[in-house]
């Protein structure tokens, strides 16, 4: 039988693809982990990574493996939440993927609510557009996805808890800036800043230019950003006008270093969803995280027509106060 220990080794040095930073997670030394390595090879008789020079790669049994290994880990989680209820305090683990968004402005607030009740949990966070997280879910990479885009997934579990506007900004010097708002139809004048393919805020925005009579190859996208402060300070520095999220842009807009244009037949607005894999309902952290998103999206106050308001300006504020509200209640 393999040992746990040496699975988890592996795992980690799966994920990395580099021994020193597996060392420095696990706080073994290089040798060690080598060691643990070497011996899991030669427990099973062949060899799970390819060393060529200073690269280190999975070989196709490595990949096999790695596939079952986070199913058991999985597993061993899902029993430790399980046993919850009768008084087991063991540590687990707990694998999130998350868009740019989530992850950046409104993950981290719910996650420390959640290890108010869970201290021992260790959390990995994984981030990437809504195509990649939706990879690595149905690699068993990650145990939860949080999203920014429709999925519509038969194999996959898809739950939105709220949702989010999408801003036009602009330079406060540029011509629009006094303008009360922009047609679809004037976006192609412009030079447009947009997140890389496959992301959700870029789908959700080209999705409102078709809506509105404009194809997506009509439009001046010479530099395409992947992160939101990409694009903001791409803005910032003149290159175009850009979408980003209204909960990215508070501090911008208080120091008057970009202008929010409204558009026309707006606002433009995405849902956050979370996605599970197909399977028995998630319990322990998984279940109160989903708690938390569901009790943040119902007690969010929506602004309405596109109009900025001390809510929205404050909208990270509020989330906190959502998620006291929800802590307080339960």
């Amino acid at each position: 039988m393999i040992e746990n220990f040496k699975l988890k080794v592996f795992r980690v040095v799966a994920d990395l693809l580099n021994y020193r930073r597996a060392a420095e997670e696990l706080h073994l030394t290089q040798p060690a982990v080598t060691a643990q390595i070497r011996s899991l090879e030669e427990s099973l008789g062949i060899a799970l990574f390819d060393r060529i020079g200073r690269e280190t790669r999975l070989t196709p049994a490595g990949a096999t493996l790695l596939q079952y290994v986070r199913k058991i880990e999985a597993i061993a989680n899902d029993a430790v939440a399980a046993l919850v209820p009768f008084g087991a305090q063991e540590s687990s683990e707990l694998s999130i993927g998350a868009s740019h968004t989530v992850a950046v402005y409104l993950l981290p607030r719910v996650l420390t609510h959640l290890l108010r009740d869970w201290p021992k949990l260790r959390i990995h966070v994984i981030g990437g557009s809504t195509n990649a997280v939706l990879q690595a879910l149905t690699a068993h990479e990650i145990g939860i996805a949080l999203i920014e885009a429709p999925a519509h997934r038969p194999d996959l579990k898809v739950e939105s808890f709220g949702d989010d506007e999408l801003a036009l900004i602009v330079r406060p010097d540029h011509r629009w800036a006094q303008k009360a708002s922009v047609s679809a139809a004037e976006l192609v004048k412009e030079p447009i800043l947009l997140r890389e393919e496959g992301s959700g805020m870029r789908q959700v925005v080209e999705e409102y230019l078709e809506r509105n009579g404009v194809l997506r190859q009509q439009l001046r996208t010479s530099v395409d950003i992947n992160s939101t402060e990409g694009i903001l300070s791409a803005v910032e520095a003149g290159l175009g006008i850009g979408f980003v999220p209204r909960m990215a842009i508070e501090k911008a807009v208080a120091l008057g270093s970009v202008k929010v244009i409204r558009v026309d037949n707006g606002p433009i607005r995405r849902q956050f969803s979370f996605v599970l894999l197909n399977g028995p309902d998630p319990r322990g952290p998984i279940a109160q995280l989903l708690d938390l998103l569901r009790e943040y999206g119902a007690t969010m106050q929506r602004p309405s027509g596109g109009i900025e308001t001390k809510e929205q300006s404050n909208s990270v504020m509020v989330m906190a106060q959502a998620l006291e509200h929800a802590e307080t209640a339960r």
